[in-house]
């Protein structure tokens, strides 16, 4: 069993969502169903579509719901979130960075319900009202803005979506290799289609020479297609594209079951 912590709702067309449904039974793959808000350029569905629609395949679909970390929140959404069925929490594009002081009380609440948090980390496409704006969104979502929430909160299970992109990879990778709660994928182009083998194992191995700490930050990494209801298909070509890579880069057997799945099972059983 696949477990894929990164696929997003972008449609209320249920006819498409069977489609989507067969794909993860014949792949025999669970995933995490999220939607990414109005400040992106993706027209993606609203968290109540994407719960209607987790709650339509519930063996297979384990829903987050996007937080709009805006200029006013409230940490009490988080708990509504919780008794409404998400058991999780996407978090992208935010009015400051994403350590800043009114955001606290929301990964306060986030590891007392036990809800992992899946922040977008690197570059991303903004709404067209936001094309030529004056919010910093590139630095509000850079991994270094994750430390203080992991040291601050250290039950909370963290993951850094795409690994920083491109833009900030190396720093994801130490953050990965810094803090026990911090988890990364790679999803997205930017990410497991942008990123060779080679590169993956120096990024998240600490040493070469010991067996036992060559793979400490894999042990951190999660599946992650960035796949869309709609397009399904990605699903299996980022599943095609982690397993070619591990096995290239010699992950042991046991960890890479961990890696494709096993680790978000255990979150979220």
């Amino acid at each position: 069993m696949y477990f894929d912590g990164h696929v997003h709702c972008d449609t209320a067309d249920k006819s498409l969502w069977k489609a989507f449904f067969a794909v993860l039974e014949e792949s025999e793959t669970k995933a995490v169903l999220c939607t990414a808000g109005k400040h992106t350029n993706h027209s993606l569905a609203s968290n109540e579509t994407t719960l209607e629609c987790a709650n339509a395949a519930p063996d297979n679909i384990v829903p987050y719901a996007y937080f709009d970390l805006w200029e006013y929140i409230n940490s009490h959404d988080v708990e509504k979130f919780r008794e409404l069925g998400f058991r999780g929490l996407k978090c992208i594009t935010p009015y400051h960075e994403y350590d800043h002081d009114i955001y606290m009380p929301i990964y306060e609440m986030a590891e007392k319900l036990s809800m992992p948090i899946l922040f977008h980390t690197g570059s991303f496409f903004p709404a067209a009202s936001h094309a030529v704006s004056k919010r910093p969104f590139l630095k509000n979502m850079r991994p270094l803005t994750i430390d203080r929430i992991a040291r601050s909160f250290q039950n909370l299970k963290i993951v850094m979506a795409h690994m920083g992109t491109t833009c900030f990879r190396h720093e994801a990778s130490k953050l990965v290799k810094m803090h026990n709660n911090i988890y990364t994928d790679l999803a997205g182009s930017g990410s497991w289609m942008a990123i060779q083998p080679t590169e993956l194992r120096d990024l998240l191995s600490v040493s070469m020479r010991e067996i036992d700490a060559e793979f400490t930050g894999f042990h951190k990494l999660l599946l992650g297609s960035d796949a869309y209801v709609s397009k399904p298909e990605i699903i299996s070509n980022a599943q095609d594209w982690y397993n070619r890579t591990l096995d290239r880069i010699g992950v042991p057997p046991k960890l890479k079951e961990k890696i494709m799945g096993g680790t978000l099972e255990l979150w979220l059983q």
